[in-house]
């Protein structure tokens, strides 16, 4: 069965071939015998490597494997990549690879490996949990480092990411970079190779051998991301060496300074209008905003017909295995009784909500949560029922993870909208809860 498949994809692309030469004014024949000559010259000719690539066999010998390691337990808690950047030793990788450290400084240690196994303690600088950055310095830095280039790099330009995939020795992977992601306000560069765990905060070069990105994430099937260099310069030239006992507070003031724009914008700038099942509602606010539409009406024996509209950011912020912050999502849901009386019809809804992001109770208290009912002024059945909830980080004061629905039943129909953002400022809370009230009722 798969020959006859094969052979017929053959026929298929000899045809469009032949289209193809006969519109250039080539005859039949000429066309076939082209066709022929190509598959038996195809059979014997190599693959053409890239051109002007680099000698990549120094570079390999540049990189870090960076491992956290546990001093109770004695063994690597995570792994990760990183790179020499100067000639005073500063180490550059992801925050994510030394969370733990981060997060624990008492209970952990940071320690580098060569290509050679060689292995020494590194300290930690600087970080920045936004662009998911550290700064590391080396003991005894090498004369041989690498270099930021000079520019970010232009859609289709190659990029070659090298890394330690999985403790399993460095390696080089090939892709093009394709521009900035267009669903974020952050500088991230869309990369088309397949970057692995333990390759995140190794550099990707361009063909000069310079830095133009370092690895961060991969979304899988050739779809991976790289950091600008912009933010490597921009923590770099901040020339710090935070204390440990500040580390808390730093995160909490980056995540403030992240915040607080982000979602005054928000609160401040109008909401472009989108259709939601006959309803004048907002969706894709903003670049970073994506929504998804989904109904049940293909469902010949539901007992409610449900139409639903969920959006999110495409923006949120690692802290730890546990915990990550900055969340924006909301959602519309309109249902309405097929086969259900009134009574029954109210007995199968919920109130249940579920927070937005990861959290524990070492780092966030329990939600609160306060309900209260707005009657509707033209249906004397109608009414809204509001709740809200939101619960406090421990060790970030003054930021809150909150949670707000709305059910409004009219007509015999229930609407229900939900809002739900993370580490956020309470009079920010309140002003965009309004706005959300606002614009949906």
């Amino acid at each position: 069965m798969q020959l006859h498949v094969l052979h017929a994809h053959s026929a298929l692309c000899q045809w469009i071939g032949l289209l193809l030469l006969l519109s250039f004014g080539f005859s039949p024949v000429a066309g076939l015998a082209a066709l022929n000559n190509a598959q038996a010259n195809s059979e014997q000719a190599p693959i053409p490597a890239l051109s002007n690539t680099v000698d990549f066999s120094e570079n390999y010998e540049r990189i870090f494997q960076i491992r956290v390691v546990s001093k109770d337990a004695g063994g690597k808690s995570s792994i990760g990549s990183g790179f020499q950047l100067s000639a005073d030793g500063l180490i550059v990788t992801n925050y994510h690879v030394v969370s733990d450290y981060v997060n624990s400084p008492d209970n952990a240690e940071i320690i580098y490996a060569t290509h050679d196994g060689q292995t020494g303690l590194l300290t930690l600088l600087d970080f920045d949990i936004i662009n998911d950055l550290a700064v590391l310095r080396h003991p005894n830095p090498s004369d041989d480092y690498f270099k930021l280039a000079s520019r970010n790099p232009v859609k289709g330009e190659y990029a070659y990411a090298l890394g330690n995939p999985g403790d399993w020795g460095i390696v080089m992977v090939p892709g093009p970079t394709n521009g900035l992601v267009e669903h974020s306000i952050e500088e991230r560069i869309l990369f088309s190779g397949s970057l692995n765990p333990g390759m995140s905060g190794g550099p990707s070069l361009n063909e000069a051998g310079d830095v133009i990105g370092v690895n961060v994430a991969t979304a899988g099937s050739q779809l991976s991301f790289l950091v600008s260099i912009n933010n490597v310069e921009r923590l770099l030239n901040k020339q710090r060496h935070l204390d440990t006992s500040s580390y808390q507070a730093e995160m909490a003031q980056q995540m403030r300074q992240w915040q607080q724009p982000r979602i005054q914008a928000l609160i401040d700038t109008p909401w472009s209008v989108e259709d939601f099942n006959g309803r004048q509602l907002f969706g894709e606010i903003r670049k970073d905003i994506q929504c998804w539409g989904s109904t049940n009406e293909s469902n010949t024996e539901r007992t409610i017909a449900r139409v639903d509209k969920s959006c999110r950011a495409g923006d949120e912020v690692f802290i730890a295995g546990h915990l990550n912050a900055g969340q924006i999502m909301f959602s519309f849901t309109e249902k309405e009784s097929v086969k259900l009386n009134r009574f029954q019809f109210a007995k199968v809804q919920s109130d249940y909500m579920v927070e937005d992001n990861d959290s524990d109770y070492e780092s966030s208290t329990n939600f609160i949560c306060e309900t209260d009912f707005i009657h509707d002024t033209d249906d004397i059945d109608g009414y809204s029922r509001v709740v809200s909830c939101v619960r406090a980080f421990k060790k970030w004061p003054g930021l809150y993870d909150s949670m707000l629905m709305v059910q409004t039943n009219k007509h015999g129909k229930l609407f229900e909208t939900y809002l739900g953002v993370s580490a956020v400022e309470r009079d920010q809370i309140l002003a965009l809860n309004k706005r959300f009230i606002e614009e949906t009722r």
